[in-house]
């Protein structure tokens, strides 16, 4: 990897990408997503408040989440995306062009933070999985408070999303569509932030989450 995709520049996050991050999403990979699941309405888009910025953050399920995310909410999202994603040359072409940046998992670096710290002075919003990594066990685990601490350091409310897979035997496909919750004011406590993020994901998804 010869650049160093966690320290993007405010300039990156351009109409050229947010085009691309529209066509990619919107026309190609949500093809296959629709190919493996019987995709229904968002629910809740009325929580979106289009004259504003979200650190928008949901429970992981699958490798398209990101994708499927800004297909279903139509606004522009900078996703903080693990560093292994940029290695393979069409997954880091991928990535690139859709405006999101590398974070090593294991040790954050000052550029990851400084990047999703920049993405207020875009158009674009913040795209966070507070768990880190896919989960499919039936628990909201994992659940990390770094996306509640940067709503406060960037002042811009939490938009919970769910993601939610159900089975109702249906053409041998399942159903799949998000849910939006209400925003979490960054006015509130990072504990509050995090506690109300995950019982809304909880509520929305039926994962079981068991607070600390």
């Amino acid at each position: 990897m010869t650049k160093n995709f966690s320290e993007r520049s405010v300039k990156e996050f351009n109409l050229a990408r947010r085009i691309f991050q529209y066509i990619a999403c919107n026309w190609f990979i949500i093809r296959g997503v629709k190919a493996k699941y019987n995709v229904k309405k968002p629910i809740g888009l009325e929580n979106i408040d289009r004259e504003k910025q979200y650190i928008i953050t949901s429970n992981h399920i699958t490798g398209f989440d990101p994708f499927f995310m800004r297909s279903q909410l139509n606004v522009p999202i900078a996703y903080m995306a693990k560093k292994e994603l940029f290695e393979p040359f069409w997954s880091r072409i991928l990535m690139d062009w859709c405006g999101a940046f590398a974070v090593d998992r294991d040790n954050v670096s000052i550029s990851t933070i400084k990047t999703a710290l920049s993405i207020k002075k875009t158009d674009w919003n913040l795209g966070l999985f507070p768990q880190g990594t896919r989960c499919n066990n039936g628990k909201l685990e994992h659940v990390t408070k770094g996306f509640a601490t940067m709503s406060k350091k960037m002042g811009m409310d939490v938009l919970p999303v769910s993601i939610i897979i159900e089975d109702n035997n249906k053409n041998g496909k399942k159903d799949l569509y998000v849910k939006i919750g209400e925003a979490i004011s960054f006015k509130e406590s990072v504990d509050d932030i995090y506690n109300k993020w995950c019982n809304v994901i909880s509520k929305d998804t039926g994962l079981e989450y068991i607070p600390s």
